[in-house]
């Protein structure tokens, strides 16, 4: 792997807000209000509108901070170890950060990818962290086979997987937002335990919109 550029040199940039704190679960049991939407919204991350590249109400913070929620529940309920965990929160705090549009764009993980070096944000991470939340927020927009194929160039590719398919069901689940047809394909989701979250979905949408 290539090490990692640390922050770009730009002319001028806002300062950046510190990365939010990652709010890992307290233990790796049932989790208090588990199925409370309204608590889970509560206590939603700070996500600094700055981060994003385009203003928007389908991919901007509401949904990064829903996105994250569900990366949450899911760790817990898979019993992560906080290691992988942490990488997994990141890589849904950040994964749409480049986005320039709302439309079907297959290219927008690696601009994102490209925008939390540009932002630092990656620097949080130790470096071989990072490359695995770099390589999740890259590959979370396309295929997953195209995912495993490049995961093959990772230094842990089953760790680099593992947190892509997290990340690609946390960002599956707030499919809700677009309704009809765009709803969560149980079928499609990686992990059975994703499925029955799909009404907490709907749910944190009508009380987080």
């Amino acid at each position: 792997m290539y090490p990692l550029p640390r922050r770009m040199t730009r002319a001028w940039s806002p300062p950046m807000p510190a990365v939010p704190t990652i709010r890992y679960p307290d233990g790796m049991g049932p989790a208090p209000h588990a199925d409370d939407a309204g608590a889970w919204a509560g206590q939603a991350a700070d996500v600094p509108a700055e981060w994003f590249a385009h203003f928007s109400w389908l991919h901007g913070v509401r949904h990064t901070q829903r996105v994250h929620i569900h990366a949450q529940r899911l760790v817990r309920e898979l019993r992560w170890p906080e290691a992988d965990a942490c990488i997994a929160l990141s890589a849904a705090l950040w994964h749409d950060v480049g986005r320039v549009n709302d439309g079907w764009d297959p290219g927008h993980g690696a601009l994102s990818a490209a925008r939390v070096v540009e932002l630092g944000l990656h620097e949080s991470l130790s470096e071989a962290d990072a490359q695995a939340a770099l390589f999740a927020i890259r590959y979370h927009c396309r295929s997953d086979g195209h995912g495993s194929l490049r995961a093959a160039g990772q230094d842990d590719p089953k760790r680099a997987l593992r947190i892509l398919w997290l990340l690609k069901d946390a960002d599956a689940l707030d499919r809700v937002r677009l309704g009809g047809w765009e709803d969560p394909d149980p079928a499609q989701l990686r992990h059975p335990r994703a499925v029955p979250m799909i009404p907490f979905a709907r749910e944190l949408l009508r009380v987080f919109a």
